[in-house]
């Protein structure tokens, strides 16, 4: 049997995740987690969401999703993810969510987090 492990470091938003939060309108997280050395920020998710190619091929090469959103179908990649709506398959009951594009978040679409929440990246 193999054993896997992960360590979950828990850290304030630095400044380029702070900057896209705001471009979406959206409040930062008081704390964020990454599951592995973060040598720079997604600098990426900055730039403009009409440069999908060049969004795409970031996600490609890192190994990250790139697929429709279920609102608009835009495309958009997991370097991304801002918002979130409820699943619609299982109801709103069912604390299960989907991830909707940057555009859509921007939009008032998503679903607010409670202020206890902590948001995982």
């Amino acid at each position: 049997m193999t054993r896997y492990s992960a360590t979950m470091r828990m850290r304030p938003p630095g400044f380029v995740e702070r900057l896209w939060y705001r471009r979406l309108g959206i409040r930062p997280p008081l704390s964020t987690a990454t599951t592995q050395r973060q040598k720079n920020e997604k600098w990426v998710r900055l730039l403009p969401q009409r440069w999908a190619r060049i969004h795409r091929e970031y996600a490609h090469r890192h190994r990250l999703f790139w697929r429709p959103c279920v609102l608009c179908s835009a495309g958009y990649g997991g370097h991304q993810f801002a918002g979130s709506i409820p699943d619609p398959e299982h109801g709103p009951g069912s604390g299960r969510s989907v991830g909707i594009c940057p555009r859509c978040t921007r939009a008032g679409r998503h679903v607010e987090l409670p202020d206890e929440d902590i948001l995982c990246l």
